[in-house]
């Protein structure tokens, strides 16, 4: 079955219902997921309950009783618990995960009653899209189902694009492309061509700019000297230079980035390219509206995400707010480890590893070291700060990886989280060049030892 027609079919589904619980991933792209299906039932009339999590545990799938529930961005690496405790109900699974492969790949074993969005799921390989488009561009496509105008929900083309952007996926390709392009025809999205720093007073992008990466970051002397010298006023917005002032200040900046300790740093393509301004949101940098969105679900204020979603204005200040603090976060843990970098990043033949002092960053923090500072090998962060379990995060530069199908062919991060955590009584999973884990408290060496292992048979190498 093709991705259109499971989308169809969820959204014929929804339509049945009076009442929907919605449940979703608490990062960018799970929040604007629930956004894009939150609005969309709003408008058809229907009533829901909207529930973001970190993940789904067994005890809460078997509390769920309503008569429909969706999953977004996530439920396909528990297809097997979901099936098991609501074949009785009517579920509608929207994510864009790669499936266990312990599971048929067409998802024959789910009850009649299930129906599962995922372009891993299409049933001829050219049809198979992959990791290429999020939970909210699938969420996205469901929402214009479910309307009875064709034109009907292209306004929250906006949400699709920041969900888009927060899993770091090319807006325009595939079915991306194909949504940016209704939504710029319809004035939803506006692009430009700038630095990738979001909007805002100049001195703060520069001080807070993890991604893409500026050495100055966090270093308030150095960036007033360094504006200071280019004759450009810390306080001016960057939407408000002109054309001389944002090349000499994009010339400056790539100026900057030299050799990392284990490839390259900045590169001009992270640092300029397209902007999208999303016209029909409360913040209208994509950019923006994207970190605002994640910073809400990472502190655990998931309920301001999805107003933001909802287009709710009084609370912008509070989304802002969430989002300093959280820079604040990254910006002190990337100074330490710049600090204290022999103490801190290990290296194995296959990874770099670490463990995170600061909660609720770990998979952003991988992210930003895989791509910019540690970008020979993938990079895996732990986190012992969250309770009985320690949550991990994988990450690997897209240049690294090799992204093929098929066993043996290059680096994938998913399969070897998935595997090495089931070694040591865990889970784990995700996309081949970003993935997660959780194992039990006291097992971090074990799990650390057999990833390196994998990754090596992975890459082609064989076990000493």
């Amino acid at each position: 079955m093709t991705v259109q027609k499971r989308v169809g079919k969820a959204a014929e589904m929804t339509k049945k219902h009076e009442y929907a619980r919605v449940v979703s991933h608490y990062d960018a792209d799970g929040i604007t997921s629930a956004g894009i299906i939150c609005n969309a039932l709003l408008r058809r009339g229907i009533q829901f309950h909207t529930t973001i999590v970190s993940n789904l545990e067994k005890s809460f799938i078997q509390g769920l009783n309503e008569e429909l529930i969706i999953f977004c961005d996530m439920g396909t690496a528990q297809l097997g618990l979901l099936s098991e405790y609501l074949k009785e109900k009517d579920v509608i699974i929207i994510d864009h995960h790669t499936p266990p492969s312990i599971l048929s790949t067409q998802s024959n074993e789910l009850p009649s009653s299930f129906v599962h969005v995922n372009p891993y799921l299409a049933t001829r390989k050219n049809e198979r899209v992959g990791g290429e488009v999020c939970a909210a561009g699938l969420s996205y496509l469901v929402a214009r189902c479910l309307s009875d105008d064709e034109k009907d929900n292209i306004d929250l083309a906006g949400l699709s694009v920041a969900g888009t952007l927060g899993d770091k996926l090319q807006v325009d390709s595939g079915i991306n492309k194909m949504i940016l392009d209704e939504a710029i025809k319809a004035r939803v999205i506006s692009v430009k061509t700038g630095l990738k720093l979001g909007d805002g007073k100049i001195r703060d992008l520069i001080l807070f700019s993890t991604d893409p990466y500026i050495p100055l970051v966090g270093k308030v002397e150095w960036v007033d000297a360094f504006l200071d010298k280019l004759g450009i006023e810390s306080d001016k917005r960057l939407s408000d230079l002109d054309e001389e002032e944002e090349k000499r200040l994009t010339t400056a900046l790539l100026s900057l980035s030299g050799e990392s300790k284990t490839g390259t740093g900045i590169t001009e393509d992270a640092l300029i390219g397209t902007t999208y301004i999303l016209n029909s949101e409360v913040v209208k940098n994509g950019i923006d509206f994207m970190r605002m969105v994640d910073a809400c679900g990472r502190f655990g204020k998931a309920g301001i995400g999805i107003g933001l979603c909802l287009r709710e204005k009084k609370i912008i200040e509070e989304a802002t707010s969430l989002y300093m603090k959280f820079q604040n976060k990254l910006v002190s843990e990337l100074n330490r480890i710049e600090i204290r970098e022999g103490n801190e990043i290990k290296e194995l033949p296959n990874i770099f590893y670490f463990y995170v002092h600061e909660s609720g960053i770990t998979g952003v923090l991988a992210g930003i070291l895989a791509e910019y500072l540690y970008t020979g090998k993938p990079v895996i962060v732990l986190n012992k700060k969250a309770g009985a379990e320690t949550k991990i995060s994988a990450r690997g530069n897209k240049k690294l990886l090799s992204l093929s199908e098929g066993e043996n062919e290059g680096i994938d991060l998913a399969k070897a989280m998935e595997k090495a955590s089931k070694e040591v009584e865990g889970f784990g999973g995700g996309h081949p060049d970003a993935a997660g884990a959780s194992i039990p408290r006291g097992s971090e060496e074990e799990f650390i030892t057999t990833l390196d292992r994998i990754i090596g048979k992975q890459k082609g190498k064989r076990d000493d």
